[in-house]
């Protein structure tokens, strides 16, 4: 079955230099804006929640050996939810990063990853008072123990920080508390998504989301309306015909995407299993020796990236 693979993969298991991983699709945190919720409240049986398992992952590595990079990095979940990150982030083989929302994980784990040179992206959107507006059911306090325990075992740690109006004010100051803590680095990352309701698990809405240049305000939103919309999307989006020309970054950094099934797809925007757009499976790969050169790419590549 692998050397049947293999030909379908040629000649991208050759280029391939970096491999986007989501180890889980499972998360702790209701994030208002992340697309596995409703604004933070969860829309039952839209979603599978899986993990991705050793057998799966050892499969998928092995059609890449020119891999130089992989990072896990959530698309709906969080790796560390999974219950075998250790092992999964050992068997790379190559640099390799972990982003997560740094408030699960044992300390022997934290520690294993310091010794083992895994980098880690701790996502943390706020102070102590701030924090928990975006980062819903995140706990400053777990934080701050896996970042010391990481860093004090020699890890090399990078803070990730979204801005919003609710935090702009504290980015010098969280850009201090992360020197005095031992981050090699403070990024501030506008990911796009900023503006929307943030809901609790019953469905109510909590406060809102802002951009942080203050460009919109407090809106007002129909819960039952927008559960109405949610479902739909996913169990009837019918993507336009249209072929969008775009510069696909992931072409471009010669990167691939394994999601928690174990299945390989050009980029994490074809993760969210939506009917009429098919992920492209591990035997479907020479599909990409066709799109990639092209530069044709379907509304969902143009709607979510655009780039």
């Amino acid at each position: 079955m692998l050397d049947c693979i293999a030909l379908f993969l040629w000649p991208l298991n050759t280029v391939m230099k970096q491999i986007h991983v989501e180890a889980s699709s499972y998360c702790n945190a209701r994030c208002p804006l992340c697309p596995r919720s409703l604004h933070g409240y969860k829309v039952e049986g839209v979603y599978p929640e899986v993990h991705l398992q050793l057998d799966k992952f050892k499969e998928c590595l092995a059609q890449f050996p020119k891999r130089e990079f992989v990072y896990f990095n959530g698309n709906l979940g969080d790796p560390m939810m999974n219950p075998n990150i250790l092992e999964l982030t050992a068997m790379t083989g190559c640099r390799t990063s972990v982003t997560t929302n740094s408030s699960i994980g044992s300390r022997h784990t934290w520690e294993q990853f310091a010794k083992n040179n895994i980098e880690v992206r701790f996502s943390i959107d706020g102070l102590q008072d701030t924090n928990h507006l975006y980062r819903q059911d995140v706990e400053w306090n777990k934080i701050m123990d896996r970042v010391k325990w990481f860093i004090g075992a020699g890890g090399t740690a990078t803070w990730k920080w979204v801005p919003f109006k609710h935090n702009s004010h504290q980015t010098d100051q969280a850009r201090e508390l992360s020197k005095k803590l031992g981050f090699r680095d403070f990024l501030v990352e506008d990911q796009g998504r900023n503006y929307g309701p943030a809901l609790d698990k019953d469905g109510n809405v909590t406060h809102w989301i802002l951009p942080a240049d203050g460009s919109r305000g407090p809106g007002k939103y129909n819960v039952p309306a927008g559960v109405s919309r949610y479902k739909e999307t996913h169990e009837n989006f019918i993507p336009e015909e249209k072929v969008y020309q775009i510069d696909c970054e992931h072409e471009r950094d010669q990167s691939i995407y394994i999601d928690a099934q174990g299945r390989i797809g050009t980029c994490c925007y074809q993760g969210f299993d939506l009917p009429g757009v098919p992920f492209i499976k591990l035997e479907d790969l020479s599909k990409l020796k066709e799109t990639w050169p092209t530069k044709k790419c379907n509304s969902v590549c143009a709607m979510s990236c655009g780039n």
